[in-house]
C-alpha cells in the first residue's frame, strides 16, 4: 500500500483514533501531521481508567464487568472488530491479542475489548455507528457489493 492511501485511511478513521489503549489523534496544520494525546475522561467516562495511554496493557475482564454490562460478541462480530482495531489510528501492522470480544456498556457508553485468556489487551470507545454495523453482523445482514463474477 502506498503512503496517501495510508494516510487517507488513517484520516478516515480518525473519529475512532482517541479512543483506544494506546490511541493517538491527528491533525493537518500546515501540511504537518501532529500527533498529541487528548484527555477523552469525559466522554470515556467509567472506561476512561482502561482507554488512558498509561493504563495497563491488559485488564482483567472480570474488572471491566464490575462497572458495566457485558456482552459477548459472535465470531462474525469478533472478526469485524479485530479488522476494525487494527486500522484505528495509530494503524497495526499485526493482529491484535485475542480470541474473543466483547462490548461494554455502561452510562450511555461503549467500550469494545478483544478478550484473550480472560483479559482485554485491546480496546477502544465503540461509537454509535460501530454499534449499529456490530447489530446488523450479528443478525446475519448484508449489503450486496454487486453481481458475482
Amino acid at each position: 500500500m502506498n503512503n496517501a492511501f495510508l494516510a487517507l485511511t488513517a484520516a478516515g478513521l480518525a473519529s475512532l483514533g482517541g479512543f483506544g489503549i494506546n490511541a493517538q489523534t491527528s491533525r493537518v496544520q500546515t501540511a504537518q501531521v501532529v500527533t498529541s494525546a487528548q484527555d477523552y475522561t469525559q466522554e470515556a467516562g467509567v472506561f476512561s481508567q482502561w482507554l488512558d495511554p498509561q493504563a495497563p496493557q491488559c485488564v482483567a475482564v472480570s474488572k471491566i464487568g464490575s462497572v458495566s454490562r457485558l456482552t459477548k460478541l459472535t465470531h462474525e462480530q469478533f472478526q469485524f472488530v479485530r479488522a476494525l482495531y487494527v486500522a484505528i489510528p495509530p494503524i497495526s501492522r499485526a493482529l491484535p491479542p485475542g480470541d474473543s470480544a466483547v462490548i461494554a456498556s455502561a452510562n450511555g457508553r461503549s467500550m469494545i475489548a478483544l478478550v484473550s485468556g480472560g483479559e482485554a489487551c485491546a480496546r477502544f470507545l465503540a461509537p454509535d455507528f460501530v454499534l449499529s454495523m456490530l447489530t446488523q453482523i450479528g443478525k446475519g445482514e448484508t449489503e450486496a457489493a454487486g453481481d458475482p463474477i
